[in-house]
Parts: C-alpha cells; sequence; structure tokens
C-alpha cells in the first residue's frame, strides 16, 4: 500500500497518435504516480466517466483539430461538478490547433475550464513540475493504493476457436455479398465479373508479381515507391504519371483517413469539397468514393504496377474495388494493421478480416490466373522499434497468407537509424521467411523485401532531411531490400506535393548509384545478424509453442502473455510493458528484456548497453532516455545519418 496521486491520460477524437501519452505514462510511473492510460480515440463522456476516481485527468489531441472535440466541455463540467466537489485539475495539451495559436487561444480554453493548456508539444519534466505545483496549491491530497502498475489485459475471447485454415468458400461468399452491399460502389465489383474482369489485369507489366520476379533476376537495385494519394482521379494520376518521369518504378495510392474508418459519407464529402486541381481536403485517395471506375482510370493511364496501401483493420470492400480494377497488390495483416492503428478491435476479428482478403487473392489466382501480392506493414508503430518483433510479425502472417493459398508475399521494414542493425534486420527478415515458409510446406512463394526510409518525426531542417532520405537509399540497397519505399525533404514541414516527392525520388536514385561505392562494417552486421536470428527463432518458439498447432492462436495468446509486445500500440489487447530505446550507436535495445523469453546472454546484452547508454547520458530516468529518443531527430540534434558510433558520447 503506497500513498500517491492518481492521473488518467488519454488522447480525444479521432487522433490516433499514441506516443506521447505513452511516454507521459512512462514518466509519471518512474515518478511514483499511479496512472491510467485510456489511450486514443476517446470521448469526453470517457473522460468524466473516469475522473472521479481520479486527482488530474489530462487530455491530449495531436492532429490539430481540439476545437471539434471539446464543444460540450463547460456543460459536462459543470455538470460534474454538482454531483462531486473533490478538487480535480483539468490539462490539455499536445499539437492542438493547425493554425497559428497565441494567448487568446490558450486563454479560450482556460475559460472551458481547463487548469493548464499546452497548445504545442512540451517536454515531460515541464508537465511534471507543473503538475506538482498545481496540485499543491489546488489543496489535492495523496491517496492510498494497491499498485502503481495494475494489470489491464483485455482477455482475447473466442481464442480457442482461431486456427490457420483458410476462410471456407461458404463464409467467404456470405460475407462477400454484406461487403459488396456496404456502399453503392461495390455493385461495380459485381459488374466487372459479369463482363470480364481478367481483361483489367491483362497487361504483364502492370503485375507487381511480374515486376518483383523480373527485378529480382536482373539483380537491379530496388524498385522504387514513392506514397501518393488525393481526392480526385484526375489529380492522382497526374501525380503518377509526372513521379514517373523523374523515377517511380512501382504506383501507389495511400487511402484517406476516412476511408480508413469506414466512414465513406465523410469521404465523399472530402471529395465533394476538394475542386480539381486545387489542394485536396483528404489525405489519400478515397477508393470506395470512385470505385471501380476510378481503379480502373488510374491503371490505364499508367504503365507501372498498382498497390493499394491502407491503415486500419477492416479494408475488405476496399481490397474488392482495387482488384477488379485491376490493382495487383495489397498491403496489411491482422496484426500489423491493428495493433498500431486501432484501439478496441479485437485480434480475432481483425483476423477474420484479413482471411477474407488473403481467399480473395487466392480466388483470383485460381479463377482469373491473376497472383495478388501481399505486403505486411513491418514498420508497426514505426518509433523505436527493435527488429525481432516486427520480423516475427512479418513471418507469421507470411504463413497464415501462404496457407491461404497467397504465392507472393511481401515483408518490410523500416530503417531505424543504425546501418549495421538495419541492414543485418532487412536480411534476417528475408532469410527467415523463406526459412519459416519453407517449414510449413510453402517454400515456392515468391519472397521479397520491403525497406521503408525513416517513419518516425522526420528532421525539419531540410538539408538533414535531404541526407537522411540520400543515406536511407544506400542502407536500403546494401541490406538487398526489392523494394524501397521513399520519403520526402519536408515531410515534418507541410504536406508533401508532387514536386516534393519528385526531389526524395531523385535523392533516392542518388543514393543507389553512390551504394556501390559504400562500405558494409562485416563484422557488426554479422553480430547484429546472428543476435537477430537467435531472437527470433526464441520468439517463434514461444508462437509455436503456444498454439499448439496454430500459428495464430499462438501469437494471440504470446500477445496476451506479454512474449510479443509493441511499444506504443494503442491497442487493450497488447500489454504496453516492453520498452525500447537507443543504444550509443543509435541502435534500437530493448530496456527490460527479461519479459520475452531470451537466453540470458541475450538479455544481459540489452541490459548492458541501455546501462552504458543511461550511463552516458547521465540518467537514472527511462523517460528521460525515450524523450531524447522520441525528438532528437526532427529536432536535428544530431551529426548525421546513419547514427552509428556518434549517437551519444
Amino acid at each position: 500500500m503506497i500513498d500517491t496521486y492518481r492521473l488518467l491520460i488519454g488522447s480525444i477524437g479521432d487522433d490516433s497518435h499514441s506516443v506521447g501519452t505513452s511516454l507521459l505514462e512512462i514518466a509519471f510511473r518512474e515518478a511514483g504516480l499511479f496512472v491510467k492510460n485510456i489511450g486514443i480515440m476517446n470521448t469526453l463522456d470517457d473522460f468524466f466517466n473516469l475522473a472521479i476516481d481520479f486527482d488530474a485527468i489530462l487530455i491530449s489531441c495531436m492532429n490539430g483539430h481540439v476545437d471539434l472535440y471539446l464543444n460540450d466541455f463547460p456543460f459536462k463540467l459543470k455538470r460534474f461538478q454538482t454531483k462531486q466537489n473533490t478538487p480535480k485539475l483539468w490539462y490539455l495539451g499536445g499539437n492542438l490547433s493547425v493554425q497559428e495559436v497565441d494567448e487568446n487561444f490558450v486563454r479560450k480554453y482556460r475559460k472551458l475550464g481547463f487548469d493548464f493548456v499546452s497548445p504545442k508539444p512540451i517536454s515531460c519534466d515541464a508537465i511534471m513540475e507543473r503538475l506538482k505545483r498545481d496540485l499543491y496549491n489546488k489543496g489535492i491530497k495523496k491517496r492510498r493504493i494497491q499498485q502503481l502498475f495494475p494489470d489491464e489485459t483485455i482477455r482475447v475471447s473466442s481464442l480457442a476457436s482461431v486456427n490457420d485454415a483458410p476462410m471456407p468458400d461458404q463464409v467467404f461468399f456470405a460475407e462477400r455479398e454484406q461487403v459488396l452491399e456496404s456502399w453503392p460502389t461495390g455493385q461495380e465489383v459485381r459488374d466487372e465479373e459479369a463482363a470480364d474482369i481478367k481483361k483489367n489485369h491483362a497487361a504483364p507489366l502492370k503485375n507487381m508479381h511480374n515486376a518483383i520476379v523480373q527485378n529480382q533476376c536482373s539483380g537491379k537495385h530496388p524498385l522504387v515507391q514513392p506514397r501518393t494519394g488525393v481526392a480526385h482521379t484526375c489529380d492522382e494520376i497526374d501525380i503518377l504519371l509526372y513521379l514517373r518521369e523523374h523515377g517511380l518504378d512501382i504506383s501507389s495510392i495511400q487511402l484517406d483517413a476516412a476511408s480508413r474508418k469506414k466512414m465513406y459519407d465523410k469521404a465523399q464529402e472530402g471529395v465533394l469539397r476538394t475542386e480539381k486541381g486545387k489542394k485536396s481536403f483528404l489525405n489519400g485517395y478515397p477508393v470506395p468514393i470512385h470505385g471501380v471506375k476510378g481503379v480502373k482510370e488510374v491503371l490505364n493511364a499508367i504503365d507501372t504496377p498498382f498497390q493499394i496501401r491502407a491503415g486500419s483493420p477492416d479494408h475488405r470492400l476496399v481490397y474488392e474495388i482495387a482488384l477488379a480494377g485491376g490493382a495487383s497488390s495489397l498491403e496489411g495483416g491482422f496484426i500489423c494493421y491493428l495493433f498500431p492503428y486501432d484501439k478496441d478491435t479485437s485480434p480475432v476479428e481483425s483476423l477474420f478480416y484479413w482471411k477474407y482478403v488473403d481467399k480473395l487473392a487466392d480466388w483470383y489466382y485460381k479463377k482469373y490466373d491473376v497472383i495478388v501480392n501481399r505486403e505486411y506493414f513491418g514498420p508497426l508503430t514505426c518509433c523505436l522499434v527493435e527488429p525481432s518483433i516486427p520480423i516475427c510479425i512479418n513471418i507469421v502472417q507470411a504463413i497464415l497468407s501462404a496457407k491461404a493459398g497467397v504465392k507472393c508475399i511481401s515483408v518490410g521494414l523500416a530503417e531505424q537509424g543504425n546501418r549495421s542493425q538495419d541492414i543485418a534486420a532487412l536480411r534476417v527478415l528475408d532469410k527467415m521467411t523463406r526459412q519459416y515458409l519453407a517449414k510449413y510446406g510453402f517454400a515456392d512463394c515468391t519472397v521479397s523485401t520491403v525497406f521503408h526510409q525513416y517513419m518516425a518525426a522526420f528532421p525539419n531542417d531540410r538539408e538533414k532531411a535531404r541526407d537522411l532520405i540520400l543515406d536511407s537509399s544506400i542502407t536500403g540497397a546494401l541490406a538487398g531490400a526489392s523494394r524501397i519505399m521513399t520519403k520526402t525533404p519536408v515531410e515534418s514541414i507541410h504536406i508533401p506535393t508532387k514536386e516534393d516527392n519528385a526531389e526524395g525520388l531523385k535523392l533516392t536514385h542518388t543514393g543507389l548509384l553512390k551504394a556501390k561505392d559504400e562500405k558494409i562494417n562485416q563484422p557488426l552486421v554479422k553480430e547484429e545478424s546472428v543476435l537477430l536470428e537467435r531472437e527470433v527463432s526464441a520468439l517463434m518458439k514461444a508462437i509455436e509453442d503456444l498454439g499448439k498447432g496454430s500459428i495464430a492462436r499462438g501469437t494471440l495468446r504470446a500477445f496476451e502473455e506479454g512474449l510479443l509486445d509493441i511499444p506504443f500500440s494503442p491497442s487493450r489487447f497488447n500489454k504496453k510493458r516492453l520498452i525500447t530505446a537507443r543504444d550509443c550507436d543509435g541502435a534500437i535495445r530493448f530496456v527490460n528484456p527479461e519479459l520475452l523469453r531470451f537466453d540470458n546472454d541475450i538479455i544481459d546484452f540489452h541490459k548492458e548497453k541501455i546501462h552504458h547508454r543511461m550511463t552516458q547520458q547521465r540518467t537514472g530516468k527511462i523517460y528521460e532516455v525515450l524523450d531524447s529518443d522520441l525528438t532528437r531527430i526532427w529536432k536535428n540534434d544530431y551529426a548525421r545519418w546513419p547514427l552509428d558510433g556518434h549517437y551519444v558520447r
């Protein structure tokens, strides 16, 4: 039993950022405070329903639209205060507005009833000092609690029924009726089937599987793929044609945020509000709004493979439309598009959705002789990702897709910043994916690797951003990546234009050419490779042991027990106990590796690396290390990229 303050923290609205609140949770707990983090996508009622048991309520918003969510705050606060008279602190912070903010902005939200308002991110130390002062000044006393770390693990229901079998035909076709009826453009898929859907896949050059095989056989540099996505089809075509002239090898679109959440009416509204040729009101291309017709128009205009990239648990309608229109590559999986993006969806439900997608890919192969590429988003939360976790998640999803009949598989990782670790990670990913596919009887699957240029917060110094992109391309080429997903020098400044994307492509191709003159630190790459192979083997053994014949069931049990855990994941089905940080050379290590089933020497290795880092940084607080790691790059507080040999000295 201890006496301490109780804090409630979480994000409001459709904001899916969870890194900041996760960092605060760690900082507050290290300070001896009780913290309940309710994660992302909350309503005001979620906070008020719990507030009575807490001393301070900290509401976060990072998407710049806090004004949409707080209209009822004064009324709800007054009603809350009439029911109980215990003093509380109400804090509001994050990135609260997309407009310039001043003292009037702060005063506005103070008048609503907030004790403290921070319209832009501030340090954990600043929040801590303010909180201690306000708690004292408001006369709020510490209260007795049982423990600082309550176990809030959500158990997965129906886990015993989870298996690796492909979705049965009768289930698939019954679900398909409902999926295609969920939005009017679903009928276009039926219309295309009634005509001749195979003609939309007739051009071999536009098939992702063919492009991957040909590039692997030729031994050319990695295929280069930027991210694009705007509201109108004609504008999307203009962008892709422009980027093709500037070095694009693979065309793709990112789905807009409204369509990701199946808010198709909002996506349609965004299209209507966007004038053709003008700035898009949507942050992606709304596939369900433009339907098969839109996808066909894109495919008819380009001469490359076309991929749809999304970002949430359920994209069945989107991928039905995409394949019917001629797209040949679909990204996502039941773990990688759930745990980093969603709070409440059960992984069993997510597995069902993605079994549907894999079944759809297999159906196209059997009915139309079209090989559909299935890719998994390896970057996960993009922040401080130790490679063994995403490698295992890639492998699990690859095995399940192969069991469903998928013939072409792409596995991916994101650059973290230490070249030796990044090269080793991509090579181990390729090697061990093939090993496990062969173990389960799928050695004939085509396997390729995708290297994502640095995915966390980018430098806001354009020259440093340019250098990062160029050197990232060198790393990807040295690692032997099949494809490179590119970034732009303005990632942290504004939404990239087609000209910004073209500059990113130019820098990437320059890096690919320079790679042949770069030398690899072979001893370090070998050391990292051996370490990762042992870690992945240990994690996969735990999955297989827990699954007792089912990889899917074993994976979900591993998440329940914390033997798989994704740092900074917002999912309620994730333990949120595993912590990662950089070592002195910028490589990602586990702060608490004892949570995983690693051999003792591996556990000691990680702990020694983190201990050395904390000693060099002269701190005993993990949150100070994490705060530094999460902000140094975008603050330009590093000498050069990659980080090997100079990150902390």
